[in-house]
């Protein structure tokens, strides 16, 4: 693994990043550029600002990342929503019913809230067990990838080959590369 760190001068126009001209993964001829932002976390004429930078990546390594949502987000969201409502269920009959105007909805909301923390926990466990299995065929960068409920939270892009992470304060960009040799040639293009 090779990592590299961009400085971020200035938030407000953050720097442009090149790649070189082949997957970021293998090295291969890129077929597909995937487009990669983070949020810069300030606003320029009222509007966020983004940092963009497309990413290169071969035909196989592209269907290769479309497999690892199978491996991560799908299953998060099936367990998470069968858990979800096995939970639902039980707690909605169990909350007791309100006896003002307010309160009528109440097993309702409990059941919801219920249903919506246990499904996610119960998504997550899913999703951890199934990256830990899949880890040899996907490579350490899946296991290196933030959980999905926790990378609704993070400053993050992953794709296969590669890791994108502020550092503190978002002072600058922190890029991690699986490839040595693109990450080697990342870094002469850019810094």
């Amino acid at each position: 693994m090779h990592t590299v760190e961009v400085p971020i001068k200035d938030a407000k126009n953050p720097p442009t990043i090149k790649f070189p001209d082949r997957c970021v993964n293998c090295g291969k001829p890129k077929s597909v550029v995937m487009p990669m932002k983070l949020n810069m976390g300030v606003e320029k004429r009222g509007r966020g600002v983004l940092m963009d930078f497309p990413v290169p990546l071969c035909a196989e390594c592209e269907k290769k990342e479309q497999r690892i949502t199978y491996v991560t987000l799908v299953p998060f969201l099936i367990a998470g929503l069968i858990v979800g409502v096995i939970a639902f269920v039980p707690a909605m009959l169990i909350a007791p019913e309100g006896t003002s105007q307010q309160t009528l909805g109440f097993p309702f909301v409990f059941g919801g809230l219920v249903g919506m923390v246990v499904g996610v926990i119960g998504g997550t466990i899913v999703e951890f067990v199934l990256k830990i299995l899949f880890a040899p065929v996907y490579g350490q960068l899946l296991l290196k990838r933030p959980l999905t409920i926790l990378s609704f939270f993070n400053d993050s892009e992953n794709v296969i080959g590669l890791s994108a992470r502020f550092t503190d304060k978002k002072k600058s960009l922190k890029l991690t590369f699986e490839n040595d040799d693109i990450g080697k040639e990342f870094k002469q293009i850019n810094l």
